[in-house]
């Protein structure tokens, strides 16, 4: 999935934890004005089902809602973000003109470290990281194609929560 193009801008967002679908964040200014736009939907998928689904608005380009279903698989992490940029993305949608639901199975994996959630593409080395809202990073390969994301900004609540349901989901004994 390719950016086009960017507002100069942080877009807000609103956080929902859960046990069953642990993390669904929302863009709602991300929507179209009369929220005629159909949605088109891009799901990432690893080998152990892991799941982190991008819904975008098909009027604005622009992602309205970010899930992640399913954590299945995750590692500790020491990775610290530093430097990004603050933009909101417009997506290229022309991939979206055969189907409006775009699957796309390749390996990547999920970190938590700090607080944070991430994944990314085993292969793809980040170019760019683009802070979209306060709890969102984008991470882009040198072609501007999302290889990634980072999830933060949780409470310690939140992150009690979300922690739980991962060492559920995935197996993993409490530390």
């Amino acid at each position: 999935m390719k950016i086009q193009t960017y507002e100069n801008k942080l877009v807000k967002d609103e956080l929902e934890i859960d046990y069953y679908v642990p993390i669904t964040i929302t863009f709602p200014e991300n929507v179209d004005k009369y929220r005629l736009g159909e949605l088109y939907y891009f799901l990432f998928i690893n080998e152990h089902d892991s799941l982190v689904e991008v819904k975008i608005n098909a009027i604005t380009q622009k992602i309205v809602e970010l899930v992640v279903v399913s954590i299945n698989d995750i590692e500790d992490s020491n990775l610290v973000i530093e430097k990004y940029t603050e933009k909101n993305p417009l997506i290229q949608t022309t991939i979206f003109d055969a189907y409006p639901v775009i699957n796309k199975k390749s390996k990547f994996k999920m970190f938590k470290a700090h607080k944070k959630i991430y994944f990314k593409f085993d292969e793809e080395k980040i170019s760019t990281i683009v802070k979209m809202s306060s709890r969102v990073g984008l991470f882009l390969n040198e072609d501007n194609k999302i290889v990634g994301m980072e999830f933060s900004g949780f409470t310690e609540d939140e992150w009690k929560e979300l922690d739980e349901s991962i060492r559920c989901k995935s197996g993993l004994k409490n530390n």
